[in-house]
């Protein structure tokens, strides 16, 4: 189980470095003030991969730039990262983010519950511009997770999903289990409702080993 812990403030980076995590996912969306500069202090501190997320309002996150203003915060800090995570709708720069030599998670988050056929179609669209397709949906029901994980089971691989919410948080440990290439956490301030801590993420993986 590949463990994400995805960080709001430079300041947890020793914290969540702690634990052992896969990949350090930086929220720059949840962040203030010099993001450049914060990305720096970050990589100096760690040799972990980094996610850089841009996450726009639109999908659950803070950002409200259009796709130029993301480019232009975005560009810079390529340079220190590994992941660039690229929503559908940002997705005409991705060719730009990837001449950086940084791989892309291609991703889309919706509060909606897609049927499989469009679990389908969205994973395609994805994986055309991505090198991995994040797919985070909200079931309403059992019948839909177990939807779900049957859809992660069945997907080409590597793929990402995962689920939004808190009601069927455990979707979060199952669904690595059936395939998902990570489980998304937090190291003290959850990112997205339902993330366990990445202590509690680390006890689970282990568990379940």
């Amino acid at each position: 189980m590949k463990i994400v812990v995805s960080v709001e403030d430079a300041g947890v980076i020793d914290e969540a470095v702690k634990y052992s995590p896969t990949f350090i996912e930086i929220r720059l969306d949840r962040m203030a003030g010099d993001l450049l500069d914060q990305v720096r202090v970050i990589r100096e501190k760690t040799a972990i991969p980094l996610i850089a997320t841009l996450r726009s309002r639109e999908e659950g996150g803070r950002f409200v730039g259009n796709a130029d203003l993301w480019t232009r915060i975005i560009g810079p800090i390529t340079r220190y990262v590994d992941f660039v995570d690229v929503e559908a709708r940002y997705r005409d720069h991705a060719p730009l983010i990837k001449s950086q030599g940084v791989q892309i998670l291609a991703s889309l988050h919706t509060s909606e519950m897609p049927t499989p056929p469009e679990l389908g179609k969205i994973e395609s669209m994805l994986r055309s511009y991505g090198d991995i397709p994040k797919i985070v949906v909200k079931p309403r029901t059992t019948d839909d997770l177990l939807a779900l994980v049957a859809f992660t089971h069945q997907a080409q691989k590597p793929i990402c999903t995962s689920i939004m919410g808190a009601e069927f948080r455990y979707a979060r440990a199952i669904l690595p289990l059936f395939g998902s290439e990570f489980m998304f956490c937090h190291a003290g301030t959850p990112t997205a409702e339902g993330q366990y801590h990445i202590q509690e993420a680390r006890q689970i993986a282990d568990l379940l080993k």
